[in-house]
């Protein structure tokens, strides 16, 4: 299966350089054909926006190629946006109880993929360039953004924050904090509320966009074109049944460099998509599995765009 992004998380429990200090412990929809940088962006995200991956494909065999579904979806500048207002919110918050939170700008460390599509390498890898130089791996492609320490806090600060007594999801709800009632669900919560991403639920058209890539599987041109790349890769030395297995014949270690073997192996991964039409194919395919979808869900569908421009729109007004 694809690499996905999992962009549903808005205040991952692993940040990159928190600072938290106690004050007194005891007693206290962006268009595809246009850049990256979503309204909230600012500052430090700006900066890192330029790393940020292309809306569509702009190189290689997917060049240009959007699925309908992608229109629904939450892309990663929105993620960013909302994300950061989320962040201004919280650490606002939790100087109301006295904390000093200051966590890291978002979109430093951006995931491959502007949605959960991943178009450039949904039907396996598809660009010849990097191919040669990085084989099945990334290469100097962004990070999945969920690196870094474990964000430090002290008991108190966490109460105040998720608005528990203990770390655990289950831990009993703390009503108040030194006589001064807690938000429902502490700060974190407070602030997703602000900007209504309490109410984003950005999953509905990533499962739908996961059924109709293992639908698209067994339609029989599917079928046909990945036999037509298997004999391909076989003339070449390669027995492998489907692009999607493919890395498997070059495993990466993590830390070590690419060998000469998995760019052979990539690049002749390539060469035969090209010569059998394999991700036109697919994607011709596919289109037509996720239109059908897109009409059967068409109202649950617009609902869930609809909630996270909202967002968005109410991020930005924190954001500036």
């Amino acid at each position: 299966m694809p690499h996905r992004s999992g962009r549903s998380a808005r205040f991952p429990a692993a940040v990159v350089g928190v600072v938290l200090l106690t004050a007194g412990a005891a007693g206290c929809s962006d268009g595809r054909s246009g850049g990256t940088a979503s309204p909230g962006t600012s500052g430090a995200n700006r900066v890192a926006a330029a790393a940020w991956p292309a809306p569509v494909p702009k190189t290689g065999l997917a060049q240009g190629l959007v699925l309908p579904l992608e229109a629904y979806m939450e892309t990663y500048p929105e993620t960013v946006t909302i994300g950061t207002a989320i962040d201004k919110l919280t650490e606002r918050c939790m100087a109301r109880y006295g904390f000093s939170l200051t966590l890291p700008p978002r979109g430093t460390l951006p995931p491959p993929n502007y949605d959960d599509s991943n178009m450039a390498r949904r039907y396996g890898i598809t660009e010849p360039d990097k191919a040669a130089k990085f084989g099945y791996t990334l290469g100097d492609e962004g990070e999945d953004g969920t690196g870094g320490p474990q964000l430090m806090l002290t008991d108190a600060a966490r109460t105040v924050l998720t608005g528990r007594t203990g770390s655990a999801p289950s831990a009993p709800k703390a009503p108040s904090y030194q006589g001064k009632a807690l938000p429902d669900g502490g700060c974190k919560a407070e602030a997703a509320r602000k900007v209504g991403a309490d109410r984003v639920d950005p999953t509905l058209a990533s499962r739908l966009d996961a059924a109709s890539l293992d639908k698209s599987q067994a339609d029989a041109g599917v079928q046909q074109v990945v036999t037509a790349w298997s004999a391909c890769m076989k003339s070449r030395g390669y027995t492998i049944d489907t692009p999607l297995n493919a890395p498997r014949l070059a495993p990466y270690v993590h830390g070590r460099p690419v060998g000469p073997k998995a760019i052979q192996v990539a690049t002749a991964d390539i060469a035969c998509k090209k010569q059998t039409g394999l991700v036109k194919t697919w994607f011709g395919v596919e289109s037509a599995i996720q239109r059908q979808q897109v009409e059967q869900n068409q109202l649950a569908l617009q609902e869930q765009r609809d909630t996270v421009t909202a967002a968005v729109k109410a991020a930005t007004s924190v954001t500036g």
